[in-house]
């Protein structure tokens, strides 16, 4: 479980230059790890949920920088609650409809979007949309920071370790032994910090379940944003 809590990388640089073998080692070499290591454990949970206004211009915008993940984005108007929910476009040529290079510039796709190299392109032509999407928490330096989660930090540890103890132990500088137990150490903390992150909170498996456990399904809960999923169903008499 993730407390939504994160911590500096300063910590973890600290400890690990304790390991002679990883003399040298920057704080900008423990972001890149870091970055790594959070893509391979793969949960959404390890990110921060951030929020960004895109102006749509010519059917395309700018995709945030820091982006690893969309949850949703919706279409800024001045009617229907004041938002319209996209969907992610069907048509495998959505995107090429709006690039410099092609004629075809009509908007054919209902209120839709795709993304591709670094853009998102909507079914509309001009606008705002809100997006919400999961990104890496930075501190104030602009660095990465650590999830506050004592086995996450424990395979951040042991990963940075485990990538220069390997051409440290071809140098003949590290045993093998030492070497298995640092990859042995990795792959037992970055499984417990996967599961971790991954664990639901006996809230979050009561919004599941009010969600999930229904008599009526006919709730189009993409149109409110998923809103009221986690609402319990009530009947009356």
């Amino acid at each position: 479980m993730h407390n939504a809590q994160y911590t500096s990388i300063k910590s973890i640089f600290s400890e690990i230059l304790r390991y002679p073998f990883v003399e040298g080692i920057q704080p900008e070499d423990v972001a890149l790890y870091l970055t790594k290591l959070l893509s391979l454990v793969g949960s959404p949970f390890a990110y921060e949920t951030k929020f960004e206004n895109i102006e749509i211009t010519n059917n395309k915008g700018p995709l945030p920088c820091d982006m690893i993940r969309i949850n949703g984005t919706k279409y800024m108007t001045e009617d229907c609650n004041g938002y319209l929910p996209l969907t992610y476009a069907s048509d495998i040529y959505h995107s090429s409809y709006h690039s410099e290079d092609c004629p075809d510039k009509r908007c054919i796709s209902d209120h839709s979007y795709s993304i591709n190299n670094g853009y998102i392109y909507t079914s509309f032509n001009e606008g705002k949309i809100k997006m919400a999407y999961q990104g890496i928490a930075t501190d104030e330096e602009g660095f990465p920071m650590v999830p506050d989660n004592v086995k996450f930090k424990e395979a951040l540890k042991y990963y940075i370790l485990w990538q220069y103890a390997e051409p440290a132990r071809y140098r003949g500088e590290v045993s093998r032994d030492v070497y298995e137990d640092i990859k042995q150490q990795y792959y037992w903390y970055v499984g417990a910090a996967s599961n971790s992150f991954n664990m639901l909170t006996m809230d979050k498996a009561k919004s599941l379940e009010n969600g999930i456990i229904r008599l009526f399904q006919g709730m189009d809960h993409h149109s409110e944003s998923w809103k009221n999923f986690n609402k319990k169903e009530y009947f009356k008499k």
